[in-house]
């Protein structure tokens, strides 16, 4: 067909998996006529115009097809003869380069290598036949692109009249480590309502003004320089270089140009607004953001900066009542309750609850219960592909969320002390829990000791766990039957199931028995049962089944208050760490970076949770998986702030030998300190309680105890450890 013909082109749009009604609702919007929905694409009568229009303004489609012949054929050599009878010459000249690709629908057996090469044998045969000369093929950048479709015994031949891509508009030319398509990032956009009426021809004067949009974990970028393309009504297709439909005979450059002109003219990006906002802990995905921006010509219009999430409500400043999130945030791997990526959502939805509540958010995951961490209100799923994966898009309202800390039922006001099985163990935890509550009210914790065997008949440590109690029975003296004392543990347990109150199914008993030798604790049971607690700030995981620990040890907490004031843009060492508290309370604190060492796979797991619920990244906060002697005699960075809490005995299997705190920690404070900064600080901590510290390390460094002042009241009565400051004793002496 020629550029003065004047019938309707088959027009095939396509587009990923699962955009097919955004395609829809784009075309008909741009051309006027209602598609026909098809899998991976939309179909419709239509003329060049059209097809222009498409090429300029879609934010949706893969490639626009055009279809000029189908026919059946029954063998490969009816194919070939078939294609050689389509009058080519009519579409385009002998001097362009060709691009041949065939697919076929799942059910036909078919050589789609052999039958391109028949296609384009047949191709250039016809232009041979004819002209005595025969065109190109150029796999790469080719001036023609020719699509066959195969299905059962009909072939479809269509022109790409896009070249490349239309996903691929012009302006990445930076990547981060898993970029999505600029197609898919327009759908999720238009799933939150971005910038609706705000298509082009729309007859609008003045442009209204976008809300504010951020993206809290921006990657590469594309989201936000799609939103600002939307926003600005810039036409995507005004940056490519160059269109397929160029090189074929019906196509019409005034008509294009005109086009291009009123697309041109619609770009209202001069008047558009810095309220798009992204930010990425990761360096180098914050830097490629800033270079795909530039590409795109929004440097004025968008702001990109590396902060983490935890950082968010400090970058948005002041309360904003409406707007929109976007984020296309890492995927997880499996399906698993305790996979880390899942608490990195539920530390995502618990964020946004606080800074941007009543906002609009759209998100997308390839699992659909990490989306449903989010807990959005009217929450609107959608299945697409984000290449290969299988993804949920979804999309709905932030809310607020009731308080996570679970107040102590004060029945204690109207406890009745003759009810009590245990009256005077009674009387002594209201006293205790009485004297404590306003004290963690205050400082902002939900965890802590009321009782430490303060009487000697109940020979237990009593702990709240925001809603829950954790009772652990020490060993017992060799005089006291042991019927005598389980009754007195039972009577214990009724007690405190009467003062506060709870189930039995929210109180956790365990024996602490002294260890011999080379014993160490070892797994009690495999519940994986994870539940939150507040300690200053941070959202910490606690698991009350599966260990004699819980993964947060109470005692330390004003060392890690300390650690987290201190913090503020310092590189921070944390060994032994654990399930990593310390850390995480350093990075809310500001740290420019911490890195944490522990054996334990298990425990950094569980660390990583930790960080993902408070919106830490591990760009910044790196977890090491080594025995913490090894890595100081291998390592040779520098930090400012430094803390050591080893176990009081180690023997595990992947570390040689054995650590015993007494006779190792003069070697491993040595290592560490070379580790340290001059003008940094280190904090020692230990639970062994017949510790003594070797003389050889005052002679060598600064050193302070400060155990006073790290003991909590929860724990004055039993100060279970004892901590140390270390310091150079000059500059000179931290050199290595």
């Amino acid at each position: 067909m020629t550029k003065n013909q004047h019938q309707a082109l088959k027009i095939v749009v396509t587009c990923s998996g699962g955009l097919e009604q955004f395609l829809s609702q784009e075309v008909e919007k741009l051309t006027g006529k209602v598609p026909e929905i098809l899998v991976g694409a939309v179909t419709f009568s239509g003329q060049p115009v059209d097809i222009y229009a498409l090429c300029l303004w879609s934010r949706i489609a893969s490639r626009v097809l055009v279809s000029i012949v189908e026919f059946s054929f029954s063998s490969e050599g009816q194919f070939y003869d078939r294609l050689r009878q389509v009058p080519w010459h009519e579409h385009f000249s002998n001097d362009n380069t060709l691009a041949i690709a065939i697919s076929k629908a799942a059910t036909v057996n078919l050589n789609t290598r052999f039958f391109t090469y028949r296609a384009k044998d047949a191709l250039v045969d016809h232009f041979q036949h004819l002209f005595a000369a025969r065109p190109s093929i150029d796999t790469r950048k080719p001036d023609v692109r020719i699509h066959i479709h195969c299905q059962q015994d009909r072939a479809e031949v269509a022109f790409d009249v896009v070249g490349d891509p239309l996903h691929q508009r012009g302006y990445r030319v930076a990547q981060g480590e898993a970029p999505m398509k600029e197609t898919l990032a327009a759908a999720m956009l238009m799933s939150a309502g971005w910038c609706q009426g705000l298509e082009p021809n729309t007859g609008s004067v003045s442009t209204p003004q976008a809300p504010p949009l951020i993206d809290p974990m921006c990657g590469s970028g594309t989201l936000l320089i799609e939103a600002a393309m939307m926003a600005a009504k810039m036409a995507p297709g005004l940056i490519r270089k160059s269109f397929g439909f160029q090189h074929l005979a019906w196509h019409d450059e005034s008509l294009w140009r005109q086009q291009v002109q009123e697309a041109i003219e619609q770009d209202c990006s001069e008047a558009s607004s810095r309220s798009i906002k992204g930010f990425d802990a990761d360096a180098q995905a914050s830097s490629a953001a800033q270079k795909n921006i530039e590409a795109a010509g929004l440097s004025d219009h968008i702001h990109v900066e590396r902060s983490e999430l935890a950082n968010l409500g400090a970058r948005l400043k002041g309360k904003i009542e409406a707007g929109v999130v976007v984020c296309n945030p890492p995927y997880g791997e499996r399906l698993d309750e305790n996979q880390p990526v899942l608490y990195l959502y539920r530390g995502l939805g618990w964020k946004l609850q606080q800074v941007v509540p009543g906002w609009t958010l759209a998100l997308i995951t390839n699992q659909v219960e990490f989306a449903d961490a989010l807990q959005l209100d009217d929450p609107q799923t959608q299945k697409v592909f984000n290449g290969p994966i299988r993804c949920f898009l979804r999309a709905g309202t932030i809310v607020p969320r009731g308080s996570e800390t679970a107040r102590i039922s004060l029945q204690l006001q109207s406890f009745d002390r003759e009810q009590s099985p245990a009256p005077d163990f009674s009387n002594r935890i209201v006293k205790n829990t009485k004297q404590l509550l306003k004290w963690a009210e205050r400082e902002a914790i939900d965890a802590f000791r009321l009782y430490d065997a303060d009487m000697p008949e109940y020979n237990v440590a009593v702990n709240w766990y925001n809603g829950r109690l954790l009772v652990s029975e020490y060993l017992a003296p060799s005089s006291i039957p042991a019927e005598k004392t389980a009754l007195r543990l039972q009577a214990a347990l009724d007690s405190l199931a009467l003062v506060f109150g709870i189930p039995v199914a929210r109180m956790y008993v365990k024996s602490r028995q002294r260890q011999k030798g080379n014993q160490q604790y070892s797994k009690l049971s495999n519940s994986k049962h994870y539940f939150l607690v507040n300690e200053a700030g941070a959202r910490v995981l606690v698991n009350l089944e599966d260990y004699l620990d819980t993964g947060l040890f109470l005692d330390h907490r004003p060392v890690r208050v300390r650690l987290q004031s201190l913090a503020k843009n310092k590189r921070v060492l944390n060994l032994f760490c654990y399930t990593g508290v310390a850390s995480l309370q350093a990075g809310l604190g500001g740290a420019k970076r911490t890195l944490s060492v522990d054996l334990s796979a298990n425990y950094l797991d569980w660390a990583r949770r930790n960080f993902y619920l408070n919106g830490l990244s591990e760009a910044n906060h790196e977890l090491v998986r080594q025995d913490c002697m090894a890595w100081l005699k291998a390592s040779h960075q520098q930090f400012d702030l430094i803390f050591v809490d080893p176990p009081t005995f180690s023997n595990s299997k992947r570390m040689r030998g054995h650590f015993d705190v007494q006779q190792s920690h003069e070697e491993l404070l040595e290592l560490a300190m070379k580790r340290l900064e001059p003008g940094g600080l280190l904090l020692f901590s230990t639970n062994f309680r017949k510790f003594k510290l070797a003389e050889g390390l005052m002679e060598k460094f600064s050193v302070n105890e400060i155990t006073e002042q790290t003991t909590p009241p929860d724990f004055s009565r039993s100060k279970p450890h004892r901590c140390w400051e270390f310091r150079w004793l000059s500059a000179a002496s931290g050199s290595n």
